[in-house]
């Protein structure tokens, strides 16, 4: 429906009840820096089950960088907006809306204060996403979505919960 593969959520499920493995993504991304001043500051492959893309990133020109490929921070915001509008639009599927059409539009203000040592400011507005739907559903029906959305999307819940995380560095 809509792009969603119904099926193989199913298909899913049923194997996550028996294997919680079934379930999970594992991710690993590599990436450098390029001291190369004719290239973009940073970059590296992405893979994917039916092949790669590789990505980079440079940093505006206000922050050292000459602006020739997206901000690092706008992969994460368009990897937030992405996961949104996907979880929006397989909940829908679920529960059996048919959408014609989704937009999603995400708005949010990064401030560098802190990043350059000029003061403990929150680096990060709230993030607003906006999301437009064409459906014969009802009015109610897209807000059951929307719940659902707000409840299930990864992206939503690495936002409200404290992520752990680790940090290494080493001269090689």
């Amino acid at each position: 429906m809509h792009n969603v593969r119904l099926d193989q959520i199913e298909e899913t499920k049923g194997a996550a009840a028996d294997d919680p493995s079934a379930a999970r993504l594992e991710v690993r991304l590599d990436g450098e820096w390029r001291a190369d001043e004719t290239l973009p500051q940073f970059g590296g492959v992405v893979k994917f089950p039916r092949g790669e893309v590789l990505f980079e990133a440079d940093f505006p020109s206000f922050l050292g960088g000459e602006g020739r490929a997206p901000t690092p921070l706008a992969y994460c915001f368009y990897g937030a907006m992405c996961c949104y509008g996907a979880t929006f639009a397989t909940q829908a599927a679920m529960a059996g809306i048919h959408l014609q059409s989704l937009r999603i539009a995400l708005s949010l203000t990064v401030d560098f204060h802190a990043a350059l040592g000029l003061g403990d400011i929150p680096p990060l507005s709230p993030f607003e996403f906006h999301v437009e739907v064409e459906t014969d559903a009802s009015d109610e029906d897209v807000q059951l979505v929307k719940k659902l959305a707000d409840e299930r999307c990864p992206a939503i819940w690495a936002m409200q919960n404290p992520v752990a995380y680790a940090t290494t560095a080493r001269k090689v």
